[in-house]
């Protein structure tokens, strides 16, 4: 009996590990977020994703050094700690949730492995290890008043993954923070909070 009720209360701590979620919206969070995870696999920590809930919330965030993006939706109910997941395995999820757009989706961590599941249909990855960048601080010193500059340069290329982001026909707007500063990207959406920074290049006129 004592077995019996010690692998219960495990089981007990490890279904707290649970979040749901509705399916179009993670579909969008995920999309936008990976578009800006590192591709260079002998970095994992950056080729990756990292997911967190609480409160009501789903964030996910996502760097390649030089952009950073963070988005957080309405959760409907449930937590789940802080898991970093593969670019590859976020694509995967991505696959699976094209199918489930209109459909409750329940994510249900135990140890390292993260299981994605809708009407049946269910995904389970295995979650990296390492630790994700810290970003909170950036964004921190993001939020100040905007500061007069004379210039800036940066890769044009990576305006359309924000283009993407923010839809057809919506516009975002750039605040400058100081001279080789990030620069604060600005995406208005009705259903997601993003924040995220774009970092400057070296220009030679």
């Amino acid at each position: 009996m004592s077995t019996v009720m010690e692998n219960e209360i495990v089981r007990e701590g490890e279904s707290l590990n649970a979040l749901e979620i509705d399916g179009g919206l993670l579909l969008e969070l995920l999309e936008g977020v990976s578009s800006h995870a590192g591709k260079d696999k002998s970095l994992p920590t950056l080729n990756a994703v990292e997911v967190e809930g609480g409160g009501g919330l789903f964030i996910a965030r996502a760097t390649d050094r030089y952009r950073l993006i963070e988005g957080g939706a309405r959760a409907l109910e449930g937590s789940l700690d802080k898991a970093l997941v593969s670019l590859d395995d976020t694509k995967r999820i991505i696959a699976l949730l094209k199918a489930h757009k209109a459909h409750r989706i329940g994510l249900n961590r135990i140890g390292n492995a993260l299981t994605v599941s809708a009407l049946g249909d269910s995904l389970t990855v295995t979650l990296l290890e390492g630790t994700f960048p810290p970003t909170s601080e950036l964004f921190t010193k993001s939020e100040g008043e905007p500061s007069p500059i004379k210039g800036v340069a940066f890769n044009p290329a990576l305006m359309a993954d924000y283009a993407k982001i923010a839809g057809k026909g919506a516009a975002i707007k750039i605040y400058f923070t100081g001279e080789g500063k990030p620069m604060r990207v600005r995406i208005t959406s009705d259903t997601i909070n993003w924040r995220a920074l774009l970092m400057p290049m070296r220009y030679q006129d």
